[in-house]
């Protein structure tokens, strides 16, 4: 609880410092629903020249995409910075985290907040409500308690794939280029469903880099797009997300525990 009552501080000290520049904020806000719209229009393109990718047609991509854009939204708030542990070690910054009397983890994850994920989450909302309208969901309460934990868990795998490719950075010093690399291929793959590419690369995103649980398995199952009865493990994405997280926090601890400074 304690740890919690930090990190509400924390993030209440970032927010207020966040705000002290409105123009900056709205300029972000604009940049991002730009970009995100530029997305979507070459997916509009693909599909106007082809119609469908498999079975799934404009509206599934962009139910697809707007389900990746509201966990990204989240993700992107609250844990964009990941990236900054990198610079922070090689500065030698990160050494003030292990002197306080609070968790070095707290401090690092409550230290900043980022606006993007705000536009990110604003064209997540505004795409689904689209889709919505035009394809007429009506799903149980089941259904809709199931697409709100998905969304929860897949801002949390993104939030666990960063923490760990972060966290490499007590080992290697620098990792950025490492999880840019990863950053890309989940923006590739987030905006198309995994089963056009192949066997052997749906193997890789569902048992090693088990990106494929942020938005594709849930959709399939909320979008009835399986062909056949679906797998028990495709519901998965809350159990994936815990593991993930598990894996992220054990990686870390022994990071810290490893950590001698850079003599900075």
């Amino acid at each position: 609880m304690r740890n919690l009552r930090l990190y509400g501080q924390f993030l209440r000290a970032a927010i207020l410092g966040k705000v002290q520049y409105k123009a900056d904020f709205f300029v972000g806000i604009v940049s991002i629903l730009i970009l995100n719209a530029v997305n979507l229009s070459l997916i509009g393109i693909l599909i106007y020249n082809f119609h469908t990718l498999g079975s799934w047609d404009i509206w599934d991509l962009m139910f697809l995409y707007s389900f990746w854009m509201l966990s990204r939204g989240i993700f992107g708030v609250f844990f964009w910075h990941m990236s900054d542990l990198e610079e922070m070690i090689v500065s030698g910054s990160f050494d003030a985290y292990l002197i306080r009397p609070a968790s070095p983890f707290v401090q690092f994850v409550g230290k900043d907040i980022s606006y993007t994920g705000v536009g990110d989450f604003l064209v997540g909302l505004l795409g689904f409500l689209f889709v919505s309208l035009k394809t007429g969901l009506q799903w149980t309460i089941g259904q809709w308690i199931y697409f709100i934990l998905c969304v929860l868990s897949g801002a949390l795998i993104q939030m666990a794939v960063n923490w760990i490719g972060a966290s490499l950075c007590f080992w290697t010093t620098r990792s950025n280029a490492a999880m840019s690399i990863a950053e890309r291929f989940t923006v590739l793959m987030q905006q198309y469903p995994v089963n056009i590419f192949g066997k052997y690369f749906q193997i890789f995103v569902t048992c090693f880099l088990p990106v494929a649980f942020i938005n594709y398995y849930p959709s399939v199952a909320l979008l009835h797009k399986a062909s056949g009865p679906i797998p028990a493990w495709q519901y998965f994405s809350p159990v994936v997300s815990v593991l993930m997280l598990a894996l992220a926090a054990f990686i870390w601890t022994k990071g810290v525990k490893r950590y001698a400074g850079t003599g900075n």
